[in-house]
């Protein structure tokens, strides 16, 4: 109860004076940084990780040790982001809509927080980006539900639409694994299909 009453007042907290110079909606303000860690950890702890294992391990290349007793996911980030049809840098939501992009993540979980009466701000799902689907349109939700979170392959190309009334507000979870996936492979060049890691400016070349 307490994490959902928290969630729900979350978004409005902007829009105070007391609070304002936060911008939330606006990175690189995270809930760490602002006190609110422990919310991004329950969310990881006890979400991302466990559903991670059972619909990510092998699709996102998680699960690449014989000793599984380790988490497959192992850094989070947890953050505010705003979208306004009437967007103000006084209240930190500068943007109206969000083209398609992947996230510098593994796992993403995106719940929706506010405001109640916003309208439009649906999610669109491109094909993963990385394979012969990348950049084709599979799939919307339409409108997400104040409570409501969606969670997706970090390199799933996804987008927001425009809000064409009130504030939309989600709180995002990047998760990534830096004992895992990224410990012997480069995201850059999984995401980009790169067989030549020379040329990568991750690699050992220019490192």
């Amino acid at each position: 109860a307490i994490i959902r009453k928290t969630l729900r007042e979350l978004y409005s907290l902007g829009d105070t004076a007391e609070f304002n110079h936060l911008e939330l909606g606006r990175r690189p303000i995270d809930l760490d940084s602002i006190g609110l860690g422990w919310i991004t950890d329950l969310i990881f702890q006890m979400f991302l990780q466990p559903i991670s294992r059972h619909l990510f391990a092998n699709t996102e290349k998680l699960s690449n040790s014989e000793d599984e007793s380790g988490p497959l996911l192992d850094w989070r980030q947890g953050y505010v982001a705003g979208y306004s049809v009437n967007p103000t840098s006084t209240k930190g939501v500068t943007r109206h809509r969000l083209v398609p992009h992947a996230d510098d993540s593994e796992i993403t979980v995106n719940c929706c927080i506010g405001e109640k009466n916003f309208q439009g701000g649906n999610v669109e799902f491109y094909g993963l980006r990385g394979t012969p689907e990348e950049g084709q349109l599979n799939g919307v939700v339409t409108r997400p539900d104040v409570g409501r979170a969606l969670i997706h392959s970090g390199r799933h190309l996804h987008a927001v639409s425009d809000v064409t009334s009130g504030d939309r507000y989600a709180l995002v979870v990047w998760s990534r694994s830096w004992g895992r996936f990224r410990a012997e492979t480069c995201p850059c060049c999984f995401l980009n299909r790169r067989l030549n890691t020379s040329t990568c400016i991750c690699g050992k070349r220019w490192n």
